[in-house]
């Protein structure tokens, strides 16, 4: 199939009169956008916001190694260790919403539905603000301010979005044939084998993109910790642009900056993945071997 015949599969394509009005659409909607910009630029450059002099002390080389670098080195542990902690409840509650047992099916329910519709700037807030009150990590575990913000910040972060991947999992086994299931338990596979051996395995690679573009989301939502004061690129930055009060802006623009490459790396990440995956649809051997073997001690 062609790639013009796949672009007016779903509607028809477009004749000489709505051609004609999409390149006037498209050129009155450019001359808007580049107006609203220049509009916008005059303003800022009437307010002296393209001086260098407000450029240079954000970008000052003992800002950038004092507080920039340690911010981005924050933002990824807290992306690193939230991601690792969602990726583990994702997986538990993702399979313990199909379980066998109802008590599972409905605790694992309750989680997902809970967590996902709780704001996680809530989640965190109030998990932290409770922690302080009672004192327990730091007055019991003898934690630092810097490791509780921390600790909280990824929990929020592994718990909402774990909610969130166990949803994408329960989606991704129920869009499963159901016929993948039921030739593993033909060949006498049981229930846990068949998940691990048989359905972990495709769904995982049906559903890795989606996976890796929730944790695009969770690498963004670190910045949340701002409200907790962690100091990851967004509190940075408020730092930076209260101590020069004449570069706050430019601090944020900064910021902004560099979440997107930050953001824009692990999206590319996602298509290298998403793109390995459409080559590889052979199950690995280690996996087949253990179901041949299966097979054979069930015989």
């Amino acid at each position: 199939m062609s790639r013009q015949h796949e672009s007016t599969v779903l509607f028809d394509a477009l004749g000489p009169k709505g051609r004609r009005n999409s390149n006037i659409a498209s050129i009155i909607s450019a001359v808007v956008i580049i107006g609203v910009l220049a509009y916008a630029a005059s303003v800022l450059a009437a307010e002296g916001f393209f001086e260098q002099s407000r450029w240079v002390n954000p970008l000052d080389a003992l800002v950038v190694e004092t507080t920039w670098i340690p911010a981005i080195l924050d933002t990824l542990t807290a992306f690193a260790l939230g991601s690792i902690l969602a990726l583990i409840l994702g997986v538990i509650f993702g399979f313990g919403r199909i379980s066998r047992f109802a008590l599972t099916r409905w605790a694992s329910t309750a989680y997902v539905q809970f967590f996902r519709a709780l704001p996680l700037i809530l989640l965190i807030w109030i998990s932290f603000t409770i922690d302080g009150y009672f004192g327990f990590t730091s007055d019991v575990l003898g934690w630092s301010s810097d490791a509780r913000r921390l600790t909280f910040l990824v929990l929020g972060l592994g718990i909402y979005n774990g909610a969130v991947l166990a949803e994408i999992l329960r989606a991704g086994v129920a869009a499963l044939p159901p016929g993948q299931a039921m030739a593993g338990y033909a060949i006498g596979l049981r229930h846990g084998q068949v998940q691990r051996l048989v359905v972990l395995p495709q769904v995982l690679r049906n559903m890795l993109p989606a996976v890796l573009a929730q944790l695009v989301i969770l690498l963004k939502d670190t910045s949340l910790g701002y409200v907790i004061t962690y100091p990851e690129l967004l509190h940075s930055a408020n730092i930076i642009g209260r101590d020069y009060s004449n570069s706050f802006l430019q601090a944020l623009i900064i910021a902004a900056f560099i979440y997107f490459v930050l953001a824009y790396a692990l999206s590319k990440l996602v298509v290298l993945a998403e793109r390995r995956l459409r080559k590889k649809t052979a199950a690995p051997a280690k996996a087949v071997q253990q179901i041949e073997q299966s097979a054979a001690m069930a015989e």
